[in-house]
């Protein structure tokens, strides 16, 4: 039995796999609803609040169609690491950097929601009170915050894998 076909039988592959293509298959659908949803809330072109009304929807944009696009590119990535694995190589040349990636993907995904709530939140100033606005800006930073800080996680572990892999290299030449 060959290491590649041992790998590809394995358990938690095969339940990774599994759950991999269970939550595309569950994004995909929210992702397309939200599209529709989306182009039904636009409107008419001539809406009596057209400035705040258009800010409103670019930041609904913004979260689901932008930020959709980022975690199609997140799950491709995870596919092709979970094919590298399947093939027997983690400590490939690749996996950095498809790690990497994602990490800037995540940090993508701060600044697009960063810049939606924002924008949503100055379009709802006028409803709301000095202190509660102040109040949402704080949350909304701390949110930011625990996205960057995702991202900064996920650049460790790829700096780490690249370690790695380098010390597999040396290894290799050496022997």
């Amino acid at each position: 039995m060959s290491k590649e076909k041992s790998l590809r039988n394995r358990p938690p592959v095969r339940v990774f796999k599994v759950l991999l293509t269970v939550v595309s298959l569950i994004y995909a659908f929210f992702f397309i609803l939200s599209l529709y949803t989306f182009t039904q809330i636009w409107g008419p072109p001539f809406h009596p609040e057209i400035p705040r009304f258009l800010i409103m929807n670019l930041s609904m944009f913004m979260n689901s169609v932008l930020t959709g696009l980022l975690y199609v590119v997140i799950i491709y990535q995870l596919i092709r690491l979970l094919g590298l694995i399947i093939n027997g190589e983690p400590f490939n040349q690749e996996s950095p950097k498809r790690i990497r990636r994602i990490a800037y993907c995540t940090f993508g995904m701060a600044a697009i929601n960063a810049v939606a709530e924002l924008t949503r939140h100055i379009t709802m100033s006028s409803s709301i009170s000095s202190k509660e606005f102040w109040i949402v800006i704080v949350r909304f930073i701390l949110r930011a915050a625990h996205t960057v800080l995702l991202g900064l996680g996920i650049l460790i572990i790829a700096f780490v894998l690249e370690v790695g892999v380098r010390l597999q290299q040396d290894q290799s030449l050496t022997i």
